[in-house]
């Protein structure tokens, strides 16, 4: 059968693609991401719907609430697209678009946070760290590279997957066991940031003890002060708040005469 002018090519979904690095541009307390998707996805229901009524129905189904990790939000994307192009050729014309955004917007925001946020940008920033040590001056470019290789080609290929499977997430995580990949990059992180601690004796910080201390408990010291500072984010302290409180607790130290 052919369907005209209402199939979806490669060319249709690169749009989609660019279109979805805006997804965050836009936010709403009541609809949070709203408007961004409904911004990707345009094209292809201006496409798929000449109708302007119909158009317009289907573009104010799409500004309903909607907020996930912004980089899976592509596979949803892509499983979008593939339903919408099958309702509006007939193939499937009670196809529940909705649906499939509410049941993966929750699960893929998880996955998406414990793996970019938790996984990837960590294992991006100690091996940054620890090539600035050892003065290379491209440590900085090498955490942008890693960063955005992994996150604009996985942007990329989960959009092309979506709409290949028509958002199936079973069929997503068998392909890219996302999990995996995530417990892999934290042993990476720290296992470089545990050689990062250990040659804490050689370091010549601006900032150092006024009592000359031997080189096993000033690492010590370090990493007790590591822990701590864990410890007190996971239980639910702000980030800026902490950073600000130590920049305090330095300089007092500073004026006390204890560092410097």
């Amino acid at each position: 059968m052919d369907y005209g002018d209402k199939e979806i090519g490669a060319k249709d979904l690169l749009v989609v693609f660019l279109r979805a690095f805006l997804i965050q541009t836009s936010w709403s307390f009541e609809r949070m991401q709203s408007l961004g998707f409904a911004y990707a996805i345009e094209p292809i229901l201006r496409k798929l719907y000449p109708d302007q009524m119909e158009y317009e129905s289907r573009m104010k189904l799409h500004m309903s609430y909607f907020n996930t990790q912004p980089y899976l939000a592509s596979f949803i994307l892509g499983g979008v697209v593939r339903l919408e192009q099958d309702r509006a050729s007939g193939r499937n014309t009670a196809a529940d678009v909705q649906g499939l955004k509410d049941a993966l917007m929750a699960p893929l925001g998880a996955l998406g946070d414990s793996f970019f946020w938790g996984a990837l940008k960590p294992l991006a920033a100690v091996v940054a760290t620890a090539l600035l040590m050892l003065g290379s001056w491209w440590a900085p470019l090498l955490f942008l590279v890693i960063y955005n290789s992994w996150h604009v080609g996985l942007r990329c290929a989960v959009l092309f997957w979506g709409f290949a499977n028509g958002g199936d997430a079973v069929d997503l995580l068998a392909r890219y066991r996302f999990t995996r990949m995530a417990k892999l990059f934290k042993v990476i992180s720290l296992t470089v940031l545990g050689g990062i601690l250990g040659t804490m004796p050689a370091w010549r910080p601006e900032l150092k003890p006024a009592i000359d201390m031997p080189g096993l408990l000033l690492a010590l010291s370090g990493m007790a002060f590591t822990l701590t500072l864990i410890v007190v984010l996971r239980r639910g302290s702000s980030p800026v708040k902490l950073m600000l409180g130590l920049a305090v607790f330095c300089l007092a130290l500073a004026f006390a005469g204890v560092i410097k």
